[in-house]
């Protein structure tokens, strides 16, 4: 086994030692305090429509004759406030008050016992605190915030987007963002096999990861080396997949969609919790997610989380460690501001080619690099705020700052055989070392306001992102390696032949306009946009200068009708864009690819439940590919006349079906073809682009009986085959992974307290992904123990 780093070691036996030292707190449960809700926002009006806003955002059973409140009308509420003075507070002036019964809250004359109350109506909340950002009991997540950048629910956004919640990665223990979305409609991942480095996400098969990776909303950018910032997922609340363009709200984006992680962050509605894990592959890991409130009032608030993790992979000699401290503060102003502080430091290490050695065809299970020199080390740093301030009813402002630094190792072998010999590899070392800086912000104001029967929520932003990098990429002499007899701890010098030194800027901006409009049951929307992108790159060996500069303008409707039935049917429309790199032979830079996609669906949520079921068809296009010139005789240059076309059906449903059944189901059908091309490939299927994808999860808790506490769940992965070239001449077989699991939550003096075990790949399928005449080996069984103690 690889000897790990002392930053490695010292941080898995901190996290290890909180985590035990939690684990032997004893069960009893803390006072009951008084929930403050926190971000209200209800608008003066008619009382009636300030009871109805209030039950929604509070999650709270309101009962009252509508007599009673007829022709009343209250002063609205703002900020943090508590369930019974918020209701003093709508009710002030009107003679009416609140009282606390079995069933909720009941409406009355100040001066009457109630007993006089006749033919009550009762209006019913959704979940308290429902934003895109908070906590989610379960698998179902009604509301989110990555499509329209406002708290809109799921149900009335014209737009395909899932959500892995909390619940789901705890119950499935994924160890990266990949695992994590696996089971999501119209995601494909494992296209590089086994490689813990990146996160190869495929969206309606287009890869997000080097363009479509945000964090909280802002861009998580990219050099196009090797540095890439990473997320461990228990660091998480959420993950949304937002299927389709996006640029609208986001800029320069992939066509097929973006992955945006939401970070856990300070709330009073979070289960603290502590786990303690082992497996195979020498997997130790310990992780705590702790947090509360630092004042009385509960105006400031806390979270920290921490993981700490050494594992080995299917290659015992390659690593998968992680040490991460992610902490967080919310300070509540006043009643109209809200300050969130987002900070976090991780430190990862693993192989720098994770790939087994290749001979010709055949991916061997040797892996032909070295123990000591082999590595990716990574140091990241993110610090930033999100900063709300509310006018009033109409008028609210938010700024999301976000600073990121990595500095990053990558050092690998490459291998091939030696003249005359049947084992032995001759090698060559290679090191990339890296150094990024990226600040991005997103600022916009929302204006909530009626035009007649019309009622808008209204964003106006502007974005902005810099990056700076700079990267040396080396050469050099590495010893021979005996594949029947291998060392791999033998010495190997820093690669000191320079091949390439370079420095870049890229600066990012964009301004942009969304309404979103509710007229009785209907919902529209409508977006546009303009961007500016300008790169600047240096050649430090030659002094060589290249710029580049491109600007786009984008846009987006949506129509969705909500029936009171639950059933809402939408359609969308959608455009993106994305720079590249390079220039024709006249000289003349490349324009930005350009995405569009129509969409046309139905979603349904039964009145009632936690339940959501999506089905969706889309049309999406991608133009100006690059495509061989045919009026160039050398072969040297391309223009810009390709075009991709996909076309598609996804189905999904999120359920919790009752407290104790939990489902996830999904089916994603992508019919793919080059549409345009000049180089021998139009009509066939690009690389890499299943024409099938599905999905089954359930979790079961008995709850009740000799038994009760004990769950079991399961999940079922199927992945249809791929061409793994252009010429559609070689195909990846398709593979079916089964994953299974087993947790039992103690009772008595010892509640709160899960044992658990997951594995991964139950069956040990063995599977292939190749990309051209380079294969990746996918990763193979795994199992995962765990103890965890929640309050």
């Amino acid at each position: 086994m690889q000897q790990r780093p002392s930053s490695l070691r010292c941080a898995t036996a901190l996290c290890l030692a909180i985590a035990s030292a939690s684990l032997a707190l004893p069960t009893s449960a803390a006072e009951p305090t008084s929930t403050v809700l926190s971000g209200l926002n209800i608008p003066a009006g008619p009382l009636s429509q300030s009871l109805s806003a209030f039950a929604q955002a509070s999650g709270i059973t309101l009962s009252y004759s509508p007599q009673l409140v007829q022709g009343l009308r209250s002063n609205g509420l703002q900020g943090a406030i508590s369930v019974e003075a918020a209701l003093d507070s709508l009710l002030g002036g009107t003679g009416l008050t609140a009282r606390r019964g079995n069933a909720g809250y009941v409406i009355v004359d100040a001066t009457d016992d109630g007993s006089a109350l006749l033919a009550p109506i009762d209006v019913e909340g959704v979940a308290p605190n429902q934003t895109g950002v908070a906590p989610v009991a379960g698998y179902h997540a009604s509301v989110s915030r990555t499509a329209t950048k406002t708290d809109t629910p799921l149900l009335e956004t014209a737009q395909g987007v899932s959500v892995v919640t909390a619940e789901q990665i705890s119950d499935r223990k994924p160890v990266s963002i990949e695992e994590a979305v696996a089971y999501t409609a119209g995601v494909s991942v494992g296209a590089a096999g086994l490689d813990p480095r990146f996160d190869q996400v495929r969206i309606r098969g287009y890869a997000a990861t080097t363009n479509a990776d945000y964090l909280d909303g802002l861009r998580q950018a990219n050099s196009g080396w090797l540095s890439y910032f990473s997320s461990e997922p228990f660091s998480l609340e959420r993950i949304e997949i937002l299927k389709g363009p996006a640029s609208v709200l986001y800029g320069q984006i992939s066509p097929g969609g973006m992955v945006n992680r939401v970070s856990k962050r300070p709330s009073e509605d979070a289960v603290q919790q502590v786990e303690l894990q082992a497996g195979s592959n020498s997997h130790l890991q310990g992780q705590f997610d702790i947090g509360g409130r630092l004042d009385a009032e509960g105006n400031v608030l806390y979270r920290l989380v921490g993981v700490a993790r050494e594992a080995d992979t299917d290659i015992e000699q390659v690593p998968n460690d992680i040490a991460l401290l992610a902490p967080s503060l919310t300070w509540r102003i006043n009643e109209q501001t809200d300050l969130t502080l987002l900070a976090q430091y991780q430190d990862r290490e693993t192989a720098g080619s994770p790939r087994p050695y290749q001979n010709g065809d055949v991916l061997t299970d040797f892996w032909p690099g070295d123990e000591d020199f082999d590595k990716l080390e990574q140091e990241q740093a993110q610090l930033g705020y999100e900063f709300e301030h509310r006018f009033n009813e109409t008028f609210s402002v938010q700024q999301n700052v976000r600073y990121g630094h990595t500095d990053t190792t990558n050092q690998y072998t490459g291998s091939s055989l030696q003249s005359g010999s049947t084992t032995i590899l001759d090698r060559t070392a290679y090191g990339v070392y890296e150094q990024m800086n990226t600040v991005t912000t997103d600022t916009r104001l929302t204006s909530r306001f009626s035009t007649g029967a019309m009622d808008h929520t209204l964003l106006t932003g502007l974005d902005y992102a810099w990056l700076d990098f700079d990267v040396e990429y080396t050469l050099g002499s590495a010893p021979s390696i005996d594949m029947s007899n291998p060392d791999h701890s033998q010495s190997i010098p820093r690669p000191s032949t320079v091949l390439v030194d370079q420095s870049g800027t890229s600066h990012r901006s964009g301004v942009y306009v969304q309404d979103q409009i509710a007229l009785d049951n209907w919902r529209l929307s409508a977006g546009l946009r303009q961007d500016w992108a300008n790169t600047e790159k240096t050649n430090n060996l030659t002094g060589v200068k290249t710029k580049t500069h491109d600007d786009q303008t984008t846009g987006q409707i949506g129509v969705l009708y909500l029936f009171d039935s639950g059933i809402a049917p939408y359609f969308s429309y959608a455009q993106s864009f994305l720079p590249q790199t390079g220039s024709d032979r006249f000289g003349n830079d490349f324009k930005p690819t350009e995405g569009e996609q129509f969409e046309l669906g139905v979603k349904y949520q039964p009145p009632g439940t936690s339940t959501l079921l999506t089905a969706s068809l889309y049309h999406l296009v991608q133009s100006n590919s690059l495509t061989r010139d045919l009026t160039d005789s050398t072969g040297s240059f391309s223009t810009q006349s390709g075009e991709e076309t996909s076309q598609g059906l996804e189905l999904e449903a999120v359920s919790d079906l009752t407290n104790d059944l939990r489902m996830l189901a999904s089916y994603s059908y992508n019919r793919a073809e080059v549409t345009e091309s000049n180089d021998g490939d139009e009509g066939n299927t690009p690389i890499l682009t299943p024409e099938h994808l599905a999905s089954l999860w359930l979790d079961y808790t008995l709850p009740s009986g000799m038994l009760q506490g004990l769950g079991v769940s399961g999940g079922v992965r199927y992945s249809g085959s791929s061409y793994a070239d252009a010429a559609n001449t070689s195909k990846n077989e398709a593979y079916t992974l089964v994953d299974l699991g087993a947790h039992y939550d103690l009772r008595g003096s010892l509640d709160g307290i899960r044992l658990a075990v997951n594995a991964k790949n139950l069956t040990d399928k063995k599977y292939l992904s190749c990309e051209g005449s380079y294969c990746y080996r996918g990763a193979g069984r795994s199992l995962i123990g765990s103890v965890s103690y929640r309050w």
